[in-house]
């Protein structure tokens, strides 16, 4: 028996446990395998493994080297016999470890390796000193090149008393340890946990340092920072966890930065290609920023150290450059970059190239319209335009025309008898047409089927061709032909309307207001067409926008918006509202929840009350075809899980807020009808749009 269990490497002492349940006093176990084996691995990388191991079991492990030996201490629960097998692991996502092996081959580096002195490990009931040993199978009766028989490792085990926890003592160099040691995060700082997903880049100490879960893996010259990946990465690693796969350590380092809002992450690499300086291709994450939150940081770090006005040279823009330089605008440059990475990083910090910027100088600086004011109107003049005004809302509805403007001179359309403005809804009528009331109404009829079917209202809806030689354009024509046709037919005459409350007072509008370079009330957020919770929205963030520029250190509502880095088209539509179902050729452009949060963070308001204020009376038709909008029943998935998340955010702020939430689950739902041409359903949005109006202190309009 002693010769088959010498031949087979295993060695006891004392009685066979098997038989007699008493546990020998020593034992062995030989492990086939060549001290060759895994000869790229230095003693610092097998002390690695130990440590990471003790980590794994234990996050506040103890590891410290004292007179030659290094002290690896852990509370786990031990080592158990399935961890002494090769290939068998235990490990988790969120552990260090991966393929079972660690401690085995660390124990082989170590106990082939010159530098080290005696290992030994004591864990719960028993301990092991690892060797390795020359061996031969069947007392040499195997056939074997080698005269002495092979080397093996080999563990020569012994009981303890040990009730918990595991430590191996290593004899080693100071140095040996110290590097050891120093590839771990966790040892250095307290209380560090691995990140999560995808990682985080660390500015402090050396940059080029590559970590996965706190361990380090690699080195990479020419970084401009370090960075820890989460442990979701352990498996892109070699087996030697030596190298991350290529491809693997540039997604992860370029989400880890483009989803950063840190602004000592952004300092440090704006300053670094604005001074000229290069990035490895890892680096290179501009075109990937697209979350909201870190673009707008971006934003707040270009206001906050750029010139004023800066533009950046494009191919064949010298020229636009040159003008740009005589009118005292400030070059900027990222030399160091190539040339789509230097355009996405000038996208960042909102800087436009040179022939953008030249253009919109010089359309910013053209007088393209010359209008003429009421009040230079003559009395007959001034008295007809009033009169074909009222007559036309009182036929089509007051939602037909808002602001009607005079002009003598056009650029925008110099051929024509009138126009109408898309961006703003204004209703534009040349002053030579007010010498006749024929010629009169019939601009205005023409200008405001533009404007209804751009806009919608009654019981129009907006349609995409409402431009002149149009389907949509002259059906909308044939509906007002008909409707006028029905009134005459009916011998009733024209309805009457309260035109001074369906048509607000634009006098003085046009004014400049505290010499801030601010307008007055903004006309187009009492358009008659637009829901009174969007009307009342946009009177609420002007109203508080004064204060948001002035707490904000900003001169415009331009600069406020740019900060966020939000497509300025949301401000826009929230404070210049449309009627229910408007949709533009680039669509809903204030529907990204979190887009809508900067903006209404940016004026101080609460971010769920400035969403529902604009999209809660788009809900029953947000998502659905045109045919389907008066059908009853939920909302759109989308529409619900964004009704959600503002309920949420409402929750936590609990009083007022907290008690539309009811009502606003049940809107999501379809348990509480949202008919299209009702807005009564529309009272939670307005109730939070009165609170966030009284918590700011702001009069009622």
């Amino acid at each position: 028996m002693s010769d088959i269990n010498s031949a087979i490497g295993v060695s006891r002492a004392g009685a066979d446990p098997s038989a007699s349940g008493v546990a020998a006093d020593t034992d062995s176990l030989a492990y086939p395998i060549s001290p060759e084996y895994v000869k790229s691995w230095t003693p610092v990388r097998a002390l690695s493994e130990l440590i990471a191991n003790a980590i794994d079991e234990d996050p506040n492990a103890q590891v410290s080297w004292d007179d030659g030996v290094l002290t690896i201490a852990d509370e786990g629960p031990g080592i158990p016999e399935e961890g002494l097998i090769l290939g068998v692991s235990t490990k988790t996502n969120e552990q260090i470890g991966q393929f079972g092996e660690g401690k085995k081959l660390a124990c082989l580096v170590l106990a082939r390796s010159p530098e080290i002195g005696a290992v030994r490990c004591e864990t719960v009931g028993y301990g092991f000193i690892p060797a390795v040993e020359r061996r031969k199978l069947l007392g040499g009766l195997i056939p074997s090149r080698s005269q002495q028989g092979s080397e093996v490792l080999v563990y020569r085990f012994h009981p303890n008393a040990r009730t918990g926890g595991t430590v191996f003592t290593v004899e080693c160099p100071r140095k040996l340890a110290e590097e050891a040691i120093g590839r771990f995060r966790a040892l250095a700082e307290p209380g560090y946990r691995p990140p999560q997903a995808p990682g985080v880049c660390v500015r402090d100490g050396d940059p080029g340092r590559v970590w996965i879960g706190g361990v380090l893996v690699t080195r990479m010259s020419g970084f401009l920072a370090s960075y820890d990946l989460s442990l979701d990465h352990k498996a892109l690693q070699n087996r030697d966890r030596t190298v991350v796969e290529a491809g693997a350590l540039r997604t992860a380092v370029r989400d880890i930065l483009a989803g950063s809002d840190d602004p000592k992450i952004i300092d440090l690499f704006a300053r670094h290609v604005l001074d000229g300086g290069k990035l490895r291709e890892q680096e290179q994450f501009f075109g990937d920023v697209r979350m909201p939150r870190p673009r707008a940081a971006w934003r707040s770090w270009a206001r906050a150290h750029l010139p004023e006005r800066a533009y950046y040279t494009s191919p064949r823009g010298e020229e636009a450059a040159l003008y740009l330089k005589d009118k005292g605008y400030s070059e900027l440059l990222a030399a160091g970059l190539s040339g789509h990475q230097q355009i996405a990083v000038m996208n960042l910090l909102g800087v436009e190239a040179a022939r953008a910027s030249q253009t919109r100088h010089v359309v910013r600086n053209a007088n393209r319209t010359s209008w003429v004011a009421r009040k230079a109107l003559t009395d007959a003049e001034r008295t007809l335009l009033n009169e074909c005004c009222d007559l036309v809302r009182r036929a089509i509805g007051p939602f037909a025309l808002d602001r009607v403007k005079v002009y003598d001179q056009s650029e925008e359309s110099p051929c024509s008898r009138g126009f109408y403005r898309p961006l703003t809804g204004d209703v534009a009528i040349h002053r030579d047409q007010l010498t006749d009331r024929h010629r009169t109404l019939g601009v205005l009829l023409h200008e405001a089927a533009h404007r209804v079917g751009h806009r919608g209202g009654g019981h129009w809806s907006a349609i995409p061709d409402y431009h002149d030689r149009s389907r949509g354009f002259e059906s909308m024509l044939e509906d007002f032909a008909a409707r006028l046709l029905g009134l005459l037919a009916d011998g009733s005459g024209l309805p009457q309307i309260d035109t001074a409350a369906a048509v607000p007072d634009h006098r003085g509008r046009d004014s400049k207001a505290d010499g801030s370079g601010l307008r007055g009330r903004n006309w187009r957020a009492d358009d008659p067409g637009v829901p009174a919770v969007r009307r009342e929205l946009a009177h609420l963030l002007l109203d508080q926008l004064p204060h948001a520029l002035t707490a904000g250190g900003f001169r415009t509502a331009t600069e406020l918006v740019a900060s966020t880095a939000v497509y300025p088209g949301y401000w826009r539509l929230l404070t210049n509202p449309r009627p229910v179902g408007y949709r533009s050729y680039r669509g809903d452009h204030a529907g990204d929840y979190d887009k809508v949060a900067l903006l209404a963070e940016a004026t101080g308001l609460h971010p769920p009350v400035v969403w529902l204020g604009y999209h809660l009376c788009e809900g029953p038709i947000r998502g659905r075809r045109s045919e389907t909008w008066r059908r009853p029943g939920p909302w759109t998935a989308k529409t619900r899980a964004d009704i959600t998340r503002a309920c949420a955010d409402l929750d936590k702020l609990g009083g007022p807020y907290a008690e539309q939430v009811p009502a606003l689950q049940a809107l999501a739902d379809g348990t509480i009808p949202a008919p299209f041409d009702d807005e009564s359903w529309h009272t939670p949005a307005r109730t939070l749009l009165a609170a966030e109006r009284s918590r700011l202190g702001l009069p009622t309009p």
